[in-house]
């Protein structure tokens, strides 16, 4: 079986022999590949709409893994109890809709052992969200899958250090790791603060706003980030 370099880097997350809850699961591809190569015991399947869970259920067919995945139809974690999954991989939506997901069930969230979360959008406030609710950041990393660019963070509970507003846009651990792409990451958050900055520029009640200064002091923050990766590298 074979899996995109996104959903692999989001497998190479989940622990080694757990019950996996892959929600949001479409054609239940990632918890499959893990059955397939030994890496978890069991999992359960989870999506909203009917189509996803006849995929998900034809692909644990075509593959016998009947036995060790359980595919359920339902609206995020409500198909789960606490306790049932070790770790709980939603991937492929909005951060919005992660943090919506995670709230609406904040005790079977909280029984999970690890969160494996790739957001399509919207990372920083994903990681802000989950530092102020009792995660912390346990992994971080970066798929750069042309033209798509791919975040995937891990979490575990725990408290977390009090980051800058920087460190939620790029990735603490990313910044800690020095990732391979870090660079592209700075370069990629850049491009949004200045595209922003040059949107609102064109008003002059946009110019003043709080977000307008906001977005200017993160900028600022990510040039410093970025001009010491610059000496880092010579």
């Amino acid at each position: 079986m074979h899996i995109d370099r996104r959903l692999e880097t989001i497998a190479n997350l989940v622990p080694q022999g757990c019950v996996l809850a892959d929600i949001g699961t479409d054609h239940a591809y990632l918890p499959v590949w893990l059955l397939e190569k030994q890496r978890i015991s069991r999992a359960i399947a989870g999506d909203i709409a009917a189509g996803p869970c006849q995929a998900a259920r034809t692909t644990v067919a075509q593959f016998g893994q009947h036995e060790h995945v359980d595919v359920r139809q339902g609206s995020g974690l409500k198909v789960l109890s606490p306790g049932e999954a070790d770790c709980i991989a939603i991937a492929g939506m909005g951060a919005s809709t992660i943090i919506s997901i995670l709230e609406d069930d904040m005790e079977l969230a909280q029984s999970a052992e690890l969160l494996v979360l790739q957001p399509m959008a919207g990372a920083a406030s994903l990681r802000a969200w989950l530092c102020s609710h009792g995660w912390q950041l346990a992994a971080e990393e970066l798929v750069d899958d042309a033209p798509h660019f791919y975040e995937i963070i891990a979490a575990k509970r725990g408290s977390a250090p009090a980051y800058s507003t920087a460190e939620c846009a790029v990735g603490p651990l990313l910044l800690a790791q020095k990732h391979p792409l870090l660079g592209k990451q700075l370069e990629r958050q850049l491009a949004s603060c200045r595209q922003l900055l040059e949107n609102m520029g064109r008003s002059e009640r946009a110019r003043a706003s709080e977000k307008y200064k906001e977005i200017e002091a993160l900028k600022a923050e990510l040039e410093v980030l970025q001009n010491g990766k610059r000496s880092d590298s010579k």
